[in-house]
């Protein structure tokens, strides 16, 4: 059994719970990763869906691994440096 088949069953996930995950992901980089974890277990190998997605392989691989260790949570994005949104600006200017 593949390591997302094992982490899916651990994590009590099948097919349509990890649609479900991608489909409501808050941010577009949160659906991609559901949408990598999607692709591996329908067969497709890291490297296959690195190259599907313009990522490294490396990169997939540590969303497995964030996924087999801490399950849905593992896959949040935290925004980290960058500007800070729109609606926080706003505020300091009052």
């Amino acid at each position: 059994m593949s390591d997302i088949l094992r982490a899916l069953d651990h994590w009590q996930l099948d097919m349509k719970g990890l649609l479900r995950h991608m489909y409501r992901a808050p941010t577009p980089r949160e659906r991609e990763r559901w949408h990598a974890l999607w692709l591996m277990a329908r067969g497709s190998s890291a490297a296959e869906v690195a190259a599907d997605l313009g990522r490294d392989a490396h990169t997939i691989g540590d969303w497995l691994r964030a996924f087999c260790q801490k399950g849905p949570t593992g896959l949040a994005f935290d925004q980290t440096g960058g500007p800070p949104p729109p609606s926080a600006q706003r505020k300091g200017r009052n």
